[in-house]
């Protein structure tokens, strides 16, 4: 408001000046215009008295009557409205006539002049209360008309005298200040009803300038239905009030569509604010982030990467508290995947080691149906309810949970498959529900990778595992073996390689056929297993024989193993429906590099140590001698 104000305070003082400036001037036009009205009426007026005089005393100076000219000049001085009259001899007629009788006043300056030039002269005397104008009119020797040389001894064209009239026009003045006066206040009294009726006529367009600058105040900042221009005007005006309005209307409406149609493309409607352009800005912004984020995604070779892109997601997002866990494909372990604690954005997590932070009690990570996202699928926020998660971390025994925690299940194959867990502290102001919305659009963009390469890594698995027994296979042994080996070399560690075969095994399969035999073959599977640590592999290699990779083995470790394999197998009692069996095995152990810098020649040294074990009699460990 106080712009328009401005606009209309100087529209006003701009139209007052102009109307004073216009004013001064007409009045000092007609006071000039009066003033030399009343300086040339009454010089003609002087003009004609003098002329009147200078003719009449010269008749009486014809007629030899010149003793009456005294009572001529008082009843000319008084018809005529003068203030003074003298009759002023010239140097001539002085030395030829004597000063007069009625020069008793010396001449004044404008008089002597007069006399010396012989031209008229006028001056005007103003005071305080009165107006003189004096005026001197020359008489000059001639022998016209009227012959002066006759009587005056002068030469033609001398001054022989002149008349002196002193007119008071302070009546004049008088009656033009008055006018000028009333013309002043007539001047006020118009000013005063034009400025009136200029303010009445612009007032409507200063209102409509009000609520055009209040509109695009409130555009500016997003806001197109709270402040409609409505005005009483039906010119061109009006046509711009309502413009703007419809601008604002459809402005509004696409916002909302372009928002609307957003949110049911990300799946969420996103927390709004008074500001349409930037929740606009904020929501397309983020669309684009998400997409990118997508096609970034897809890309991704494994799993783990995608982890670790929703981990840089969520950072860039303000969340400094946050946990992913992968369910593992057989739905029976959950594990850390990526994992962030700050410290410095919560105190509270002080008594954390943040760098192995678990916010959840171990329980979820061998029963992963004991997490509440995993069992039910939904979204499980402490905010609304704090003891929600009975397997949450207690931070401090017997005290309430300090956090708020908000978990959200991704969905893989019809069945919980991630869990993204974000951690807000309670006493910490944080921009965790400003942005669950768009981390909500970016997980789901998640579920179809996730899934695609969960399924992807399942049909691997299926590949890489022997049906019949759950061990790798041979091809999961071509996979690894490379890897294995450089990572040994590195470390400085050994490769223990047990090469296992079930003794008679072929005669199990002729006397009790092949369902035992099978029965036989996972049984002996699940005790080697077993009896080896979680970091070995075991490999079906092919028919009966079963390989051992022990990692990272010490000296002789290899052959401890394989005695603690064999006598497992040989106290193991075998059910099948028909009968119980007992059965025995042969091994023959290499270590790598040991026995060689190349793991497949290890491998055959280890199979070499397998025939020896069965020539001797089987049931036995036969290390291979590397000097034989």
């Amino acid at each position: 408001m106080k712009q328009i104000k401005s606009i209309k305070t100087k529209l006003l003082i701009r139209i007052i000046l102009s109307f004073v400036v216009l004013s001064i001037v007409i009045q000092a036009i007609v006071f000039i215009s009066f003033r030399n009205f009343s300086m040339n009426t009454s010089k003609e007026r002087a003009l004609s008295a003098a002329e009147l005089i200078r003719d009449t005393i010269t008749s009486f100076m014809m007629l030899g009557v010149y003793d009456k000219r005294d009572i001529f000049l008082d009843r000319i001085k008084h018809t005529s409205g003068l203030k003074e009259i003298k009759i002023l001899r010239g140097k001539a007629v002085i030395q030829q006539f004597g000063q007069s009788n009625r020069d008793d006043k010396p001449p004044t300056f404008l008089e002597e002049e007069v006399l010396k030039s012989g031209n008229i002269e006028s001056a005007v005397s103003e005071g305080v209360f009165n107006v003189e104008y004096a005026i001197v009119i020359p008489y000059k020797a001639s022998n016209g008309r009227v012959n002066c040389l006759q009587c005056h001894k002068a030469a033609e064209g001398e001054v022989l005298g002149a008349v002196s009239l002193v007119v008071d026009i302070t009546q004049q003045r008088r009656t033009g200040l008055s006018i000028v006066s009333y013309m002043v206040v007539v001047s006020m009294l118009f000013s005063i009803g034009t400025l009136y009726i200029i303010y009445v006529f612009f007032k409507p367009y200063t209102e409509l300038f009000h609520k055009l600058r209040l509109g695009f105040e409130h555009a500016s900042i997003g806001d197109f239905s709270s402040h409609r221009v409505d005005v009483a005007l039906s010119d061109e005006a009006g046509d711009v009030a309502r413009g703007f309005n419809t601008m604002t209307d459809n402005l509004s409406a696409t916002l909302s569509s372009i928002d609307n149609k957003v949110s049911l493309l990300i799946g969420y409607q996103t927390e709004k604010t008074a500001n349409a352009l930037k929740d606009t800005t904020k929501t397309v912004e983020m669309l684009v982030k998400i997409y990118n984020f997508k096609r970034t995604i897809e890309k991704d070779a494994i799993k783990s990467d995608v982890f670790l892109r929703i981990g840089d997601m969520l950072m860039k997002m303000g969340i400094a508290n946050f946990s992913v866990y992968e369910v593992s494909l057989d739905k029976t372990k959950l594990k850390k995947v990526v994992s962030k604690a700050d410290n410095e954005i919560c105190p509270s997590l002080g008594q954390i080691n943040k760098d192995t932070v678990s916010w959840c009690n171990e329980v979820i990570f061998t029963e992963p149906v004991q997490c509440r996202a995993v069992r039910t699928g939904a979204i499980v926020d402490s905010r609304e309810f704090s003891q929600i998660c009975p397997n949450f971390m207690q931070v401090e025994e017997g005290q309430t949970v300090k956090f708020h925690y908000y978990c959200i299940p991704i969905n893989i194959g019809g069945h919980t498959g991630d869990v993204v867990q974000i951690i807000s502290c309670k006493d910490c102001e944080n921009p965790t529900a400003s942005v669950i919305p768009y981390i909500k659009a970016h997980l789901k963009e998640c579920e179809p990778v996730l899934e695609g390469k969960t399924f992807m890594e399942l049909l691997k698995a299926q590949s890489l595992v022997d049906q019949l027994t759950g061990l790798y296979n041979r091809r999961y042994l071509d996979e690894i073996n490379s890897g294995l080996c450089g990572a040994a070399a590195r470390r400085g560690t050994l490769i223990g390689i047990l090469m296992i075969d079930i003794d008679h095994f072929k005669q199990v399969n002729d006397t009790h056929g092949h369902g035992v035999g099978d029965t036989v073959l996972k049984q002996a599977a699940s005790v080697i297993k077993a009896s080896v640590r979680e970091s070995d592999i075991v490999i079906r290699y092919g028919g009966e024989e079963i390989l051992v990779l022990l990692v990272d083995a010490t000296e002789d470790k290899s052959v401890e193993v394989a005695q603690k394999i064999r006598s497992n197998i040989e106290n193991e009692s075998i059910e099948t429906p028909t009968v119980v069996l007992k059965i025995t095995v042969s091994i023959g152990v290499s270590e790598f590099p040991k026995d060689s810098d190349k793991f497949w020649p290890c491998q055959k040294h280890a199979d070499t140590a397998l025939y020896k074990a069965k020539h001797e009699g089987r049931n036995r460990v036969c290390v291979h001698n590397k000097g034989a």
